[in-house]
């Protein structure tokens, strides 16, 4: 258990690592794949709810600590998308690709509905923002992700497998 949790604890300092590093200079038109997300959806895909909300609150509230938004901003919004991924493990008996590619959109979507929603009411603005908010941000951000993200997972399920050890 112990290693378990060793090994996504430094796939995801890593992955925080590369986000605010790396990452940066591989964005398209401003637009940078959330790899750190990627990651959690991988985590919650395997081991379910209770780690999904776990890490999902930790990892926000991590992220909350770095960056200059509002605290529990992250926390709110992982922890949910890590309850809804982590569900797929526990009620859906058989995941595809493209049923995987589907829910890593919708919490993408309910990732970033909480989070602009959140933002939104900070500032006083009006909620119906958001709508053009996520086709103007979230939606070319999921899109760079998924490419990102079908690398990851051609990678662990054909290349990987194949390689002689």
């Amino acid at each position: 258990m112990i290693a378990v949790f060793s090994k996504w604890f430094i796939l995801f300092v890593i992955c925080m690592i590369l986000q605010t590093s790396f990452v940066p200079m591989i964005a398209l038109w401003s637009f940078q794949p959330d790899i750190i997300l990627i990651a959690f959806f991988f985590l919650c895909l395997k081991y379910g709810t209770l780690p999904g909300i776990y890490v999902g609150f930790f990892l926000g509230l991590g992220m909350d600590l770095y960056t200059p938004s509002m605290t529990g901003q992250n926390a709110l919004a992982k922890t949910l998308v890590g309850y809804f991924w982590g569900i797929f493990n526990e009620r859906v008996m058989r995941t595809d690709l493209v049923f995987e590619i589907m829910i890593i959109i919708v919490g993408f979507i309910i990732h970033d509905i909480i989070f602009l929603g959140s933002e939104f009411l900070k500032n006083g603005d009006s909620l119906v923002l958001i709508f053009s908010e996520l086709l103007k941000r979230t939606l070319p951000r999921t899109a760079y992700t998924m490419v990102i993200a079908l690398l990851v997972y051609f990678w662990s399920n054909y290349i990987k497998p194949n390689i002689k050890r």
